[in-house]
C-alpha cells in the first residue's frame, strides 16, 4: 500500500474508532490514561414516544413519585399530563382513553382547566368521559364544603343532586354520592340529611344498571336509619353459637347497638370503652348488641374469644346480618342508643360520649379508681399475655 493510500486508511479507523467511543470520553485536555465518565442517566420524567399502552405503562410508573417532595412531584404531574395528552392525540381503544383521560383530570390544578378539559371531550363526542371529569370537578368542590359553613354545604350538596337527576347516575356516581351524603350527615341538620338521601335513592334507582339500583335500596335504608330517633328498630340475624337472635329479650333495657368489624381499627378501639361502660352500667340494665360486618364466621368467633367480649354478636346467615342494608350502614363503627321503652334514643353515640348518655337514662354511677399498684399490674398481665401471643 502506498504513502497516501496508507494515510487514507489510518484517518478512516481513526473516524471509526471515534465513533465508536462514548462522547463524553473526548476531551483534548485529559490525558491518555484518564478514566472514560460515567454516561449522564435518562431523565425518568421524560414522556417517550410510543404506543398508548407503552405510554401508559409509563405514567403506571410515575405515579409513585406524586408522593414525593415537591419538585419530584410537580416534575411527576406535568409528565403525566403531557403523556395522557399523547395517548388521547393517538386516538386509542376505548379503554386506553378513559385511562387517559382520569390520568389527566387528576393532574389538573383547578375547575377552571377541568371545566375546558369536559368541554373538549364533549366537542370530541366523549360524552360520558365529559361527564365524569364533571362529576370529579363536584367531588372536589364537596371535599372543599366540608371546612364552610352551612350555606357553602348546601349549595355544593344542590350542585351535586342536580347533576345526577339531570342523566342517570354511571357507576363511578356511586363514589360521589357517598361523598355528597356523609357531607350531609355532618352538616349538623338531619332533615338536609333525610332530603339528601331521598334525592339520591330516587336518582340511582332511576338507572337501568342493576347494581345502581340495588345502591339506591341502601340509600333508602339510610333514610329508614335517620328516621329512627324516637321509632323502634328491627334487629335480624344469629348469635356466634347459631341460635336465631332474640330481640325482644331486650325489652326494658338501655341497649347499645354497635355496627362494626374485627378488621377495622376504629371499630376495635370502641371496645376497651364500651368495656367499660358495660362494666358500669350492665346491672342497672345496660347492654349491647353487636351486628359483625365480617365476612369469615370462624374469624370473628375467634376474636370475640380472645377479647372476652361479655355480650351478644349478631351474624346472619354465612354473611353480615340484612340489618346492615336494611338500615343503610355504609360507614363502621355505627352505634345506636336504644332506650328501655324500645325507642330509638340517639344516632351517634360512641365511647367518650357513650357513659354520658347512660347517666341521663339510667341515672349516675360511681367509677372506681384503680391503685397504682393496680394499674402496673394490669399492665404487667397485658405486656405477658401479648408476648405469649406472639410467640
Amino acid at each position: 500500500m502506498s504513502g497516501p493510500q496508507n494515510a487514507v486508511g489510518l484517518a478512516v479507523l481513526s473516524l471509526a474508532a471515534l465513533a465508536a467511543w462514548p462522547v463524553s470520553v473526548v476531551d483534548e485536555k485529559k490525558g491518555a490514561g484518564d478514566k472514560p465518565a460515567a454516561a449522564k442517566p435518562a431523565d425518568p420524567f421524560a414522556v417517550p414516544d410510543g404506543t398508548p399502552k407503552e405510554l401508559a405503562d409509563f405514567i403506571r410508573k410515575l405515579k409513585p413519585q406524586l408522593t414525593r417532595d415537591f419538585g419530584t412531584a410537580t416534575k411527576a404531574q406535568q409528565a403525566i399530563l403531557k403523556a395522557a395528552e399523547k395517548i388521547l392525540a393517538a386516538k386509542g381503544n376505548e379503554e386506553e382513553i378513559e385511562f387517559a383521560v382520569q390520568a389527566k383530570m387528576n393532574m389538573l390544578q383547578n375547575e377552571k382547566q377541568l371545566a375546558a378539559f369536559a368541554e373538549e371531550l364533549k366537542k370530541g363526542g366523549h360524552e360520558n368521559l365529559a361527564r365524569q371529569v364533571r362529576g370529579f370537578t363536584l367531588q372536589i368542590n364537596l371535599n372543599k364544603a366540608k371546612k364552610a359553613g352551612p350555606e357553602k354545604k348546601k349549595e355544593a350538596i344542590g350542585d351535586v343532586l342536580k347533576f345526577l337527576e339531570a342523566t342517570p347516575p354511571h357507576p363511578p356516581d356511586v363514589g360521589l354520592a357517598f361523598t355528597v351524603g356523609r357531607l350531609a350527615e355532618t352538616a349538623g341538620d338531619n332533615h338536609l340529611a333525610i332530603n339528601t338521601y331521598r334525592s339520591l335513592a330516587k336518582a340511582f334507582g332511576a338507572s337501568k344498571d342493576k347494581n345502581l339500583v340495588e345502591f339506591a335500596k341502601t340509600l333508602e335504608g339510610v333514610v329508614r336509619r335517620l328516621e329512627l330517633v324516637g321509632k323502634k328498630m328491627n334487629i335480624e340475624g344469629r348469635l356466634l353459637g347459631g341460635a336465631p337472635f332474640d330481640w325482644s329479650r331486650y325489652t326494658g333495657k338501655v341497649v347499645l347497638v354497635d355496627f362494626w368489624a374485627t378488621w377495622w381499627g376504629p371499630c376495635v378501639a370502641e371496645i376497651p370503652k364500651m368495656k367499660k361502660s358495660y362494666d358500669l352500667y350492665h346491672g342497672k340494665g345496660f347492654d349491647i348488641v353487636g351486628l359483625s360486618y365480617d365476612r369469615n364466621l370462624a374469624d370473628l368467633e375467634k376474636f370475640a374469644k380472645e377479647k372476652n367480649i361479655p355480650w351478644a354478636i349478631v351474624f346472619g346467615d354465612g354473611k353480615p346480618s340484612p340489618t346492615f342494608s336494611y338500615y343503610g350502614i355504609m360507614a363502621i363503627p355505627t352505634m345506636i342508643l336504644v332506650g328501655k321503652d324500645g325507642h330509638v334514643v340517639s344516632l351517634n353515640v360512641h365511647g367518650d360520649n357513650l357513659k354520658e348518655e347512660l347517666a341521663k337514662l339510667l341515672g349516675p354511677v360511681e367509677e372506681k379508681k384503680e391503685t397504682k399498684g393496680a394499674v402496673e399490674n394490669k399492665q404487667q398481665k397485658d405486656k405477658k399475655a401479648e408476648i405469649v401471643k406472639k410467640n
